[in-house]
């Protein structure tokens, strides 16, 4: 059975028999291009597969059906904001109970806060080490805090 691809969505560049012996799927929405392509290429390079949504619309419709181990959400997207989605995201009878990290540029105290009591599990201001995102992203799957 073939994943609906929407516009928004940007499927991992692995091949299928390769992406099922990998670490589990993590699902990046960010509408940033470049930060978008970075996080991907680190996230497989540590044997994570990505999907990567620059938009918000469609990601609870198209990750019900196979969660990922970890949710990585920008706060500052078009349409629906990263909050919005992080709050979707726990109220999801079948997605409530994954990991989700905010990665943002925001870096405000009253951002992080509203963050957390939106249902995120972490939080990571750009500009961010990309070695520090897998090593979290790692805690979470592992059932780990950070």
């Amino acid at each position: 059975m073939m994943l609906e691809r929407s516009r928004d969505a940007k499927m991992s560049r692995l091949p299928q028999s390769e992406a099922r012996t990998l670490a589990g799927t993590v699902v990046l929405v960010e509408d940033d291009a470049d930060i978008g392509r970075l996080v991907e290429y680190h996230l497989q390079k540590a044997g994570f597969a990505c999907r990567w949504f620059q938009t918000a619309t469609n990601v609870i419709r198209e990750t019900e059906n196979q969660p990922p181990v970890v949710f990585l959400l920008d706060l500052m997207l078009p349409g629906i904001d990263g909050f919005e989605l992080c709050q979707s995201i726990r109220k999801n009878e079948l997605l409530r109970g994954q990991p989700i990290v905010i990665l943002t540029a925001k870096t405000g105290e009253a951002d992080r806060r509203l963050a957390i009591k939106s249902g995120a599990n972490d939080y990571i201001t750009k500009p961010f080490s990309p070695a520090d995102l897998v090593t979290r992203v790692r805690a979470l799957c592992q059932g780990g805090s950070v």
